[in-house]
């Protein structure tokens, strides 16, 4: 089972690449990074909306949303700062450049999240082998960017 959801993970990663190049060429037709994204977000908007309605994954109940944490309202902050800061990248810097970036700051951050179990996520040690992984991906972005 673990496995499958890595798969799935992996092939969401993918999507995220091709939604950085469509929001791109949106951000082209509206000739604003900003408008691109918040096209990107009220069209995800929708779907979500869509979702929720239609029960798929359950109702949620909207009366203990006040028992979240301050912190939690930040996720959409966070997603609005990566759509924009992909759209204004990518055309620069290229797609695999990009995500390379993108995944070695995700890398750190999950690395730092695990460690201290920081948010709510379950403490796992740093070990040499993890932080091993990490330089190494590290190494493949300084590689990645000569022609």
């Amino acid at each position: 089972m673990q496995y499958l959801i890595v798969a799935l993970i992996g092939a969401s990663g993918i999507g995220l690449a091709v939604q950085a190049a469509t929001n791109a060429r949106m951000s082209e037709a509206v000739q604003s990074p900003v408008l691109s994204a918040l096209i990107n977000f009220t069209v995800g908007g929708v779907m979500l909306a869509a979702l929720a309605m239609s029960g798929i994954f359950g109702r949620g109940n909207l009366s203990t949303i006040g028992t979240a944490p301050w912190w939690a309202w930040t996720g959409g902050i966070l997603g609005a700062t990566w759509v924009t800061t992909a759209v204004v990248a990518l055309p620069k810097i290229g797609t695999a450049i990009a995500f390379a970036a993108v995944i070695i700051g995700q890398l750190v951050g999950a690395l730092l999240l695990d460690t201290f179990g920081l948010l709510g996520v379950p403490q796992i040690p740093l070990h040499p082998w993890r932080v091993a992984g990490a330089v190494l991906m590290v190494i493949g972005i300084v590689m990645m960017q000569y022609k």
